[in-house]
């Protein structure tokens, strides 16, 4: 009975480490595959040998692609890998990857006026991510350390992010009042142009019109001189 329960225990062992090699060796050969540009990976005989704990697969090969920096595929193997259902105390190192990934995603550019609304939607995101079977929480007593610090690091960064889209939309309005302003000063301008305008056409057309009239004025005392004479000594028109 005793030799049995050994050669049982013997067993058991044996496949544990031939479980740990395969997974072992797989993952050695996908990452060979990556850095050879192939990325057919195929998770039929891993999935068989992790049965138990699916989870393993998409979590190892999520890992892979994230030290590829192939943080795209990283993220959908690591959500496949919650879709799981990991044992509790599993889940959190798969979100902190998750959210890592996520994070690598934002580039130099992810301040600027054009991005800031994108990466304070990420960094929420991932948050939540983080929050989910709280591994961390807002009032900073996750269950995960590792998760919790990284949680506050976002949220911190966060807040930054919002302080820089709250200063920028500052500066965008201050810039669109004095742009108001100088377009008022420039329509005023033009108004005040106008009216100079209509001012020296109206003067222009009164100097005309004096003019015109004293050339009639001229003309008539050039007629009445022509048509001037004296008849017994007295003028007659």
């Amino acid at each position: 009975m005793r030799k049995r329960i050994i050669i049982a225990a013997y067993a058991v062992v044996g496949l544990l480490l031939f479980k740990f090699a395969f997974t072992y060796g797989y993952n050695e050969w996908v990452i060979s595959k990556y850095d050879d540009g192939d990325y057919s990976e195929n998770f039929s005989l891993l999935e068989i040998f992790n049965f138990t704990e699916p989870y393993i697969v998409y979590y190892n090969n999520g890992n892979v692609m994230y030290q590829n920096k192939d943080y795209e595929a990283a993220i959908e193997y690591y959500e496949k890998a919650l879709e799981m259902d990991p044992p509790e105390g599993k889940e959190c190192p798969i979100r902190i990857n998750l959210a890592l990934a996520k994070l690598a995603l934002l580039g130099e550019d992810a301040m600027t006026p054009e991005n800031i609304e994108d990466t304070i939607e990420l960094l929420e995101e991932c948050l939540d991510i983080l929050s989910e079977d709280n591994c961390a929480n807002d009032k900073g007593k996750g269950h995960d350390n590792r998760a919790q610090r990284l949680y506050d690091e976002i949220k911190e960064m966060l807040e930054q992010a919002e302080q820089e889209q709250q200063q920028q939309q500052k500066d965008q309005d201050q810039q669109q009042d004095e742009e108001e302003k100088k377009k008022q000063q420039q329509e005023e301008q033009q108004k005040q142009q106008r009216q100079q305008e209509i001012e020296d056409e109206m003067e222009r057309r009164n100097d005309e019109s004096n003019q015109q009239r004293q050339e009639e004025r001229k003309q008539s005392l050039a007629q009445d001189q022509d048509w001037n004479w004296y008849y017994d000594e007295i003028p007659v028109w």
